[in-house]
């Protein structure tokens, strides 16, 4: 399944546990279509510790088989646990004992120290490098990764109506970076601008509800103001610096 076709379930919670079942229809599916998704800030992530691109996408690879193999989804109750918050605490995890293993392989001869086996100075280089700007690129690409599953299904939505060149030529304005004005457009197309001033509204207000639809889908209790509050907060991490 393509992101552009997905059909997210009332809560994403409700995916995660589905990839977890033993035996059942559609496991695979589900945790395939939640990798699928969320690739983008785990590999944002790892890159940003300072991983190369290519041991990053070996990381990457890894932690999802992890989180499977280890059944480590199978106690991700989404009892005040946000989707995002639970997956970058899984991987956090995970890189640290990634980072501690090769570290003990190199030290020890290929067996695994424990923790209590490491100086205190050694416990400190077995931790991540720079968690905070990793942290942000995480939650940045999280943002990135909303909008364009919802582009995507817009895009995919205008298609099936047969209005990919409207779709191509109003999407920009989406973010204000069109390379064109409205009048400008409007004689290209041969559509009134006031026409076009209600297509690009109403496509704003689709691509807005679909990443409300998506944020809903990894709260636990996703009332409209925590909703609200859950993208202002990835707004914020956006658009900073």
């Amino acid at each position: 399944m393509s992101v552009a076709q997905t059909t997210f379930p009332p809560t994403m919670w409700s995916m995660v546990r589905l990839a977890v079942a033993e035996g059942k229809p559609g496991a695979d599916a589900a945790l395939n279509e939640l990798c699928l998704i969320y690739e983008r800030p785990i590999l944002a992530f790892i890159v940003r510790t300072g991983c190369s691109p290519e041991n990053a996408r070996d990381l990457k690879q890894a932690f999802f088989e992890h989180l499977l193999s280890k059944n480590a989804l199978a106690g991700a109750e989404p009892e005040r646990v946000k989707l995002r918050a639970f997956l970058i605490t899984k991987l956090q995890s995970f890189l640290i004992d990634q980072h501690r293993h090769g570290t003990a392989q190199k030290r020890g001869g290929g067996k695994v120290m424990s923790l209590g086996d490491l100086s205190e100075e050694q416990q400190h280089l077995a931790e991540p490098v720079n968690l905070v700007t990793p942290y942000i690129e995480y939650q940045r690409q999280w943002m990135e990764t909303l909008a364009r599953v919802a582009i995507d299904q817009l895009k995919a939505d205008y298609k099936q109506r047969g209005q990919t060149e409207l779709f191509a030529a109003i999407s920009p304005f989406i973010t204000n970076s069109s390379e064109l004005s409205l009048a400008e457009l409007s004689l290209r197309l041969g559509r009134p601008e006031g026409t076009l001033k209600s297509d690009i509204s109403r496509l704003r207000a689709k691509c807005q509800q679909m990443i409300r639809d998506q944020v809903a889908a990894t709260l636990d209790d996703p009332t409209p103001e925590n909703i609200t509050a859950e993208l202002k907060e990835l707004m914020g991490y956006r658009a900073s610096s």
